[in-house]
């Protein structure tokens, strides 16, 4: 991401390779930390240094593919966004330090990989993969990456569709998340809702797996999960299933607010869905995530044939 313009734009607010902003950039994040308290971290300590005190004017031809802005880079024009950017690193699972303020009135700050993002009434924004690439992209206009949530859903069929088959899709997916790097699940969770009347949750339970083989703990969950249902005087038939992948709890974020369950007998019927919060739309989790839906894919298609 390196435009002629871009680089103009740069170069006319007076930034240059190599350039440090020295005490002026420190005192900015004394006065800035204060307020927080924010975390200072190297690669914000890089950031500040090389761009604080910068006022960037947005491209003259208007934005490549979105309206360009500009920016002022000094991180007490966003020391008051504390909540905002705070909840946004604990979604992406890293920290933030500001760094400015867009010209939009949206906040910016740098995280522990050096990336910058901006948030706004629209939401959390990654500008781009480095504090340059990302003040480039703001000033030329050039589209950011939306960190929001994802989910997919795929509909399953299976000869019968109970509680085995169920059993073995969420097994399944226990597969492709630790196949994929996601986390390695030690449990299953299951919670059932009874059908009739208003729907009440009679079940909601923890059934940890057998060690060995994924394919050998099928029957002792099945067998287990039903003497539970039987004790309440109910069976799988009676209820709308959820059958849910339970991170470990040493899993953070944004990989550990990953949602992937198995649904039967409900309004979605037999169905595998898989969401994530913001943090796995970017980076490296996305792409971890984007390899299970691969995988899941093609099972999927699989099991349809």
């Amino acid at each position: 991401m390196t435009t002629e313009q871009g680089r103009t734009a740069l170069a006319d607010a007076g930034w240059h390779p190599g350039r440090d902003a020295g005490d002026a950039a420190m005192i900015a994040v004394l006065r800035t930390a204060g307020l927080g308290p924010w975390p200072f971290f190297p690669a914000a300590e890089r950031a500040v240094r090389e761009f604080h005190g910068l006022r960037l004017e947005a491209a003259p031809h208007g934005g490549r593919e979105v309206a360009a802005t500009g920016c002022v880079l000094d991180p007490q024009e966003a020391r008051y966004a504390g909540p905002p950017l705070r909840g946004l690193a604990d979604l992406l699972g890293t920290r933030l330090f500001p760094l400015g303020r867009t010209d939009a009135d949206a906040p910016m700050a740098v995280d522990e990989e050096g990336r910058l993002f901006s948030f706004g009434p629209g939401g959390a924004w990654l500008l781009g993969e480095t504090v340059r690439d990302g003040l480039l992209a703001l000033t030329e206009g050039l589209r950011p990456v939306r960190v929001r949530g994802r989910e997919w859903q795929w509909p399953l069929r299976a000869a019968p569709v109970d509680l085995a088959a169920g059993v073995r899709a969420a097994l399944v997916a226990v597969y492709v998340l630790h196949t994929h790097g996601v986390f390695g699940a030690r449990a299953l969770r299951l919670r059932a809702t009874t059908l009739r009347g208003i729907g009440v949750t009679v079940l909601d339970r923890v059934f940890p797996l057998s060690p060995g083989s994924l394919e050998d703990s099928a029957p002792a969950l099945v067998a287990a999960m039903e003497t539970d249902l039987s004790a309440l005087s109910q069976t799988a038939a009676s209820c709308e299933l959820q059958l849910s992948v339970p991170a470990p709890a040493d899993t953070g974020a944004p990989l550990g607010d990953l949602d992937c369950r198995v649904t039967l007998g409900g309004p979605d019927g037999f169905a595998l869905t898989l969401s994530t919060g913001p943090g796995a739309s970017i980076g490296h989790p996305s792409t971890l995530v984007d390899a299970c839906v691969s995988a899941f894919d093609a099972w999927a298609a699989a099991t349809a044939a």
